[in-house]
């Protein structure tokens, strides 16, 4: 998993609300996004939209049956990402990496 990917994931888990709906997903294995719906106190358009976040970030995949959507963890994403972050965090490189992105930050 590359940088770019890596933080695209931790983007979308950073949310409370999609880091919710992804561990809602996880502990049933495959549930509909009216399911899911009915378990947040939120529209189902913005149950929605979080689940579009989560397919984007190859979190979690969709099927479609019917007029129903399932949506089911992909376990390879999650392991992906914790392996590629904590090899990052142990590069020696890592703190380097860090400094130079926050200068560059401070700068613009």
């Amino acid at each position: 998993m590359d940088d770019s990917r890596l933080l695209r994931v931790a983007k979308a888990i950073a949310d409370p609300t999609r880091y919710a709906l992804l561990k809602a997903i996880a502990s049933r294995g495959e549930v509909s996004c009216g399911q899911l719906a009915e378990l947040f106190p939120i529209a189902q358009a913005t149950v929605s939209h979080h689940l579009n976040v989560l397919v984007n970030a190859e979190l979690v995949e969709m099927r479609k049956q019917g007029q129903h959507h399932y949506f089911r963890l992909r376990q390879e994403t999650v392991q992906q990402f914790g392996q590629t972050l904590v090899n990052s965090l142990r590069a020696p490189e890592a703190a380097e990496q860090l400094s130079t992105h926050a200068t560059a930050e401070e700068a613009s």
